[in-house]
């Protein structure tokens, strides 16, 4: 292969890595207005759920009350009883299968697990 159509191949490539991660994304932003809100009725809201409010996105470790802020009452809240701690899971998604179903794994208070399909 030629140096030059190697170079316009390297080209095309980084492209369409650049702009695949370009496409859009379900952001999960409310109203600032909402936003500030919660933010003085939760003053001591941890530095992860506050990122993941900025960010519209969910980390293990947040709070269960900002997943409910962000996306509202769960479709379905199941209780588990594990081994080491009793849990909630709660559902989240499109009905009839269209759309990404979120499952978030609740002990106590806390985010344990995250499983999105």
């Amino acid at each position: 292969m030629t140096l030059k159509r190697f170079s316009v191949l390297a080209a095309v490539l980084l492209a369409a890595v650049v702009f695949s991660g370009c496409a859009p994304k379900e952001l999960l932003r409310p109203k600032q207005a909402d936003i500030d809100a919660f933010l003085q009725a939760n003053p001591d809201l941890p530095a992860v759920d506050q990122s993941c409010i900025d960010d519209g996105r969910f980390e293990i470790g947040m709070l269960a009350s900002t997943v409910r802020f962000l996306l509202g009452e769960p479709n379905s809240i199941e209780q588990v009883r594990q081994p080491w701690a009793s849990q909630e899971h709660w559902m989240y998604g499109k009905a009839k299968g269209k759309g990404k179903k979120r499952l978030f794994y609740i002990e106590g208070k806390h985010v344990v697990g995250i499983d999105e399909k």
